[in-house]
């Protein structure tokens, strides 16, 4: 299902009988705490019995053996996506009971819909969308990805970069936007986010306009010097991570092979 008209508009996305609300900044700590239940990744783990399972599969199964609360944690996100018939949010639980049918596969009850293993991916799919969670690029192996992480982290720790925190972010949007807090508050995480990255676009073009314009700065290539209008895309998030990706692969292939 084509969900853009929603996600533009900040709608609500209609699936079966459900409406599923895009999350606001005021509930970004408890979304964000409770995300990794949308990010697992279970095809990483050399197990033909957990590959073959269903993520709600694994997220049940984890619950049994006490490993990780994942079946909880996206009851919580249920609880911040869906509401009630008043319009109400249902912070404390959310309207979903959780069952097994007579194959012992497990799927989850709301109102008088069953939802199952294929319905917990579209709806994960929806969430994922619409409050911007990066899902995994399982293109690039879980041992390349944990390499080039912490390439990033050790790059920030020599730099001096210390992480700006939510409340850094929101300052920082209200004091060079001059919206209030409340309004900040209750903005969805999708518009927050992309607020903040066309900010940081449209004071960096500013700011290679006017040295290419000046004559005192010369790049030899201006293509770099995008519009700040111009679509925002995802790039590489590790571009500026100083490592050939793929040498860092073959490197991580050969050592597994090695041992």
């Amino acid at each position: 299902m084509d969900i853009e008209k929603f996600i533009t508009f900040d709608l609500p996305v209609p699936y079966k009988s459900i409406k599923i609300y895009p999350v606001t900044v005021r509930n970004y700590g408890d979304f964000m705490g409770y995300s990794e239940c949308l990010t697992m990744e279970k095809n990483s783990i050399p197990d033909p019995k957990i590959i073959s399972m269903t993520e709600l599969e694994y997220m049940c199964h984890l619950l049994q053996t006490g490993e990780k609360p994942y079946l909880f944690w996206f009851d919580k996100i249920l609880s911040l996506c869906l509401k009630d018939e008043k319009g109400f949010e249902n912070i404390k639980e959310s309207m979903a009971r959780y069952r097994y049918d007579e194959k012992g596969k497990p799927f989850f009850v709301i109102g008088k819909d069953n939802y199952t293993g294929k319905d917990f991916e579209e709806i994960k799919r929806i969430i994922c969308i619409q409050n911007i969670v990066e899902l995994p690029d399982e293109n690039i192996s879980k041992e390349v990805r944990n390499s080039l992480e912490k390439a990033k982290e050790y790059k920030r720790k020599i730099a001096g970069e210390v992480p700006a925190t939510l409340e850094d972010y929101i300052i920082s949007l209200a004091t060079l936007t001059g919206w209030d807090f409340d309004y900040i508050y209750n903005m969805t995480i999708r518009k927050f986010t992309k607020s903040l990255r066309r900010l940081d676009m449209y004071i960096h073009y500013k700011i290679f306009l006017s040295s290419a314009m000046s004559g005192m700065v010369e790049y030899k290539d201006k293509s770099f010097i995008k519009h700040w209008l111009s679509g925002l895309n995802d790039d590489n998030k590790y571009k500026d991570v100083s490592m050939d990706l793929d040498t860092v692969q073959d490197k991580i292939s050969f050592e597994s092979a090695k041992k």
